[in-house]
């Protein structure tokens, strides 16, 4: 992972959360930071829900989730 980087430092200050995970699965934000470019992987709900025969969502979490997005976009067009 990237320690500290821009991504990551948005990605706090627009959540809130300053938890960091490293997981092991196959994603193309490697490869941009191989690159140079600053990654971060996220999105609503709970990877231990994720990517299984019977993965779900609460609204709660999709709801934050929109709301992450809307806020992403508003600093990112600002």
């Amino acid at each position: 992972p990237e320690p500290d980087g821009a991504a990551e430092r948005l990605a706090r200050q627009l959540t809130g959360h300053n938890g960091v995970e490293v997981v092991s699965y196959q994603a193309e934000a490697g490869q941009f930071q191989e690159r140079g470019l600053s990654t971060v992987i996220c999105g609503p709900g709970s990877i231990e829900q994720a990517h299984q025969p019977d993965e779900f969502i609460s609204l709660s979490q999709l709801e934050a989730g929109a709301a992450f997005m809307d806020r992403l976009i508003a600093r990112l067009a600002a």
